[in-house]
C-alpha cells in the first residue's frame, strides 16, 4: 500500500509545550511506520523550529498576536528552550485578559483561524492529502479542519478534553449565549466529522450520548507513554534508606479545584504517630507558597522537598528513583485522565492516586497500578500510605504494569488511530 498523506491541524506543538503537545507529536512520530505521512499545520506566534522544513510543519500567524500574547517563558537554568514555552489556558489576573478569555468564540486562538484557513488550502492544492485531523483544545483546530474538509476530504476529530463536556475551566462557557454559540459549533463537528476520537472514555460517552449520528463513530484512544523515553534510564536509588512519594509538574492546582492539603495532613498524621518513619515527599515542578505553607502547618516541612522545575527527561529520572508516585486531579471531574499518569506507567512505580470516580481512578484500578483514595481524606490517604511503604519493605511487584505499559504505549495507540484512518478512508 503507498503511503497516504494527513493533513493535521494543530495548534499546540513543539516550540510550545503543553499538557496536549506530546500527544499529537507521538502521533506524527509513528504514523509514517503505518502508511500515513503527516504534515502539520500549526501556529506561528511562538516561533519555529530549526528543523520544521524536514518534518514537514507548516505555521500560519494569529491575526490578534499583536494585542494579547498569554506566552510566557520557563526561567530555569538549563532547561533548552524548546522546554521553555509554555502556554496560559486563563490569563485569570488582569481585567483585560478575563475580557479577551470569555470574549473569544470558542477561545482565544480564534485569530489563528483566517491565516490557517488560507494556507491550509495552499497546502491542500500542493500536496493533495487524503485526510484531515484536528486537535482540540483550542476548539479553534476544528473550525478550521471543518472549512478544509469542505473540499470533499474526510475529516477526523480528536477531542484531548470535552468542549461542553467537563471543559478545563467551565466558568469560560458559562455564560447562556456563549453556550448556545458553541453548542452549535460543536454539534457541526459531531455532523460533519468522519469520525471522532476521544482522550478518555466518558468524552466518548458523552458525545455519543448527546449526538446520535456518533455512535459507531467516535471512539477511544487514550494518551499515553512512549517507551523509547524511558530506555536509555536506568533506576537510581539513594541510599538513605527514605520511602520517597514523587510528584512531577505543576503542583499548584487550587485554582482547578486540587489541593494537596489533604496529602500534607495526612503526613502529618504518619509523623505523629511514628516520628521516625523514613518517608520523603518530593515535589518536582512549581509550588506556590500555598503549597508550601500548608506543608508547614502540617508539620511535614522537614520531609518534604520542592525542587526547581526541570527537563522533561530529567522528570522521567526522578519518576524512576521514586518508591512510589503521587497523582492528583481535580474532584467532580469524570474525564479527567491526567497525560501525567501515562508517564507513571512508563516509569512501572505504584502510583497513590488522589482521585475517585474519575477515568484515571478507573485506570489506576483496572490494572492494579496502585491505590485510589479520596483526595480530601486524610486518614484514607494516610492509610494507603502506610500500605504503600508496607508493601515496599515487603518487596511486593505490581504485575499490573506489565499489560498497562503494552496498552498504552505510543506506538500502539498511534497504530489503532491508523486503523481509524483507514476505515474513514475505506468509507469515503
Amino acid at each position: 500500500m503507498s503511503e497516504r498523506t494527513v493533513l493535521v491541524v494543530v495548534h499546540d506543538y513543539p516550540p510550545i509545550r503543553s499538557a496536549g503537545t506530546e500527544r499529537v507529536l507521538k502521533f506524527c512520530q509513528y504514523l509514517p511506520e503505518f502508511g500515513y505521512r503527516p504534515i502539520v499545520l500549526t501556529t506561528g506566534r511562538y516561533g519555529g523550529q530549526p528543523d520544521d522544513a524536514q518534518r514537514d510543519v507548516h505555521r500560519a500567524d494569529d491575526l490578534v498576536h499583536a494585542l494579547f500574547s498569554p506566552l510566557r517563558r520557563g526561567k530555569a537554568a538549563g532547561i533548552a528552550p524548546e522546554e521553555q514555552v509554555r502556554i496560559a489556558t486563563v490569563s485569570g489576573g488582569s481585567l483585560l485578559g478575563r475580557l479577551r478569555d470569555r470574549s473569544m468564540i470558542p477561545d482565544t486562538k480564534i485569530g489563528w483561524l483566517p491565516p490557517a484557513v488560507q494556507l491550509g488550502r495552499r497546502l491542500i492544492a500542493e500536496r493533495g492529502p487524503q485526510l484531515i485531523f484536528s486537535s482540540s483544545p483550542p476548539e479553534t483546530a476544528h473550525l478550521i479542519a471543518r472549512r478544509l474538509a469542505r473540499g470533499g476530504i474526510p475529516w477526523v476529530a480528536d477531542l484531548r478534553d470535552g468542549w461542553l463536556f467537563e471543559p478545563p475551566v467551565p466558568s469560560l462557557r458559562s455564560g447562556r449565549l456563549r453556550r448556545a454559540v458553541e453548542s452549535r459549533m460543536e454539534r457541526s463537528m459531531a455532523e460533519t466529522a468522519a469520525a471522532m476520537v476521544a482522550v478518555t472514555d466518558p468524552i466518548t460517552e458523552d458525545l455519543q450520548t448527546r449526538y446520535a449520528g456518533c455512535i459507531g463513530r467516535t471512539r477511544t484512544i487514550s494518551n499515553g507513554y512512549d517507551a523509547a523515553d524511558f530506555a536509555a534510564l536506568a533506576r537510581q536509588r539513594a541510599a538513605d534508606g527514605l520511602f520517597r512519594l514523587t510528584y512531577t509538574g505543576a503542583f499548584s492546582g487550587s485554582s482547578q479545584g486540587r489541593s494537596a492539603e489533604a496529602l500534607f495532613a495526612a503526613a502529618g498524621q504518619i509523623l505523629d504517630a511514628d516520628p521516625q518513619t523514613r518517608l520523603r515527599l518530593e515535589i518536582v515542578g512549581p509550588a506556590s507558597e500555598m503549597e508550601r505553607g500548608l506543608a508547614e502547618t502540617h508539620g511535614v516541612a522537614s520531609i518534604t522537598s520542592f525542587l526547581a522545575p526541570v527537563p522533561r527527561r530529567q522528570a522521567y529520572q526522578h519518576q524512576l528513583d521514586a518508591d512510589a508516585l503521587l497523582l492528583v486531579t481535580a474532584p467532580g471531574v469524570r474525564s479527567v485522565a491526567t497525560s501525567k499518569l501515562y508517564d507513571y506507567i512508563g516509569a512501572g512505580r505504584p502510583v497513590l492516586a488522589l482521585a475517585q470516580g474519575n477515568a484515571a481512578a478507573e485506570t489506576v484500578e483496572r490494572f492494579g497500578l496502585g491505590l485510589t483514595v479520596a483526595p480530601d481524606d486524610a486518614a484514607e490517604i494516610a492509610a494507603a500510605l502506610v500500605e504503600l511503604m508496607r508493601r515496599h519493605a515487603a518487596g511486593d511487584a505490581w504485575p499490573g504494569f506489565e499489560e498497562a505499559r503494552r496498552h498504552f504505549e505510543r506506538r500502539e495507540l498511534t497504530h489503532s488511530l491508523a486503523h481509524l484512518f483507514d476505515e474513514v478512508l475505506e468509507a469515503a
